[in-house]
């Protein structure tokens, strides 16, 4: 599937990110949705789960991909989408080792 993900924000990308994330092993917990939405101020998170559950994991690391080279052009930027990462597995509720595996994947990938 063709995402168009040119005029994504960096809380568009930073939401798909923690989406795709908290997903990896268990559908999205409302503990994590409040926090996605709190982190990146997107009230239609439906809308980025929806785009995160229509690609397969290699159009999402191309997306995840397009997306870092856009929005995490500075060590700060890099380090707070890490930082959101990290705190996506302190929400409340069990976070499988597959959830927190997934997490340091995409922490090396931005």
């Amino acid at each position: 599937m063709n995402i168009d993900n040119r005029n994504w924000t960096y809380n568009e990308f930073l939401a798909f990110l923690l989406v795709y994330a908290a997903e990896m092993n268990y559908p999205l917990t409302k503990e994590e949705l409040e926090f996605i939405r709190a982190t990146t101020q997107i009230d239609d998170i439906e809308k980025i789960k929806t785009t995160v559950d229509s690609v397969n994991d290699i159009e999402a690391i191309e997306i995840i991909e397009e997306c870092r080279r856009k929005h995490l052009h500075s060590h700060e930027k890099i380090a707070q989408a890490r930082t959101d990462l990290q705190n996506l597995l302190k929400t409340p509720g069990l976070h499988s080792q597959l959830e927190k595996a997934a997490v340091h994947i995409l922490e090396k990938l931005i």
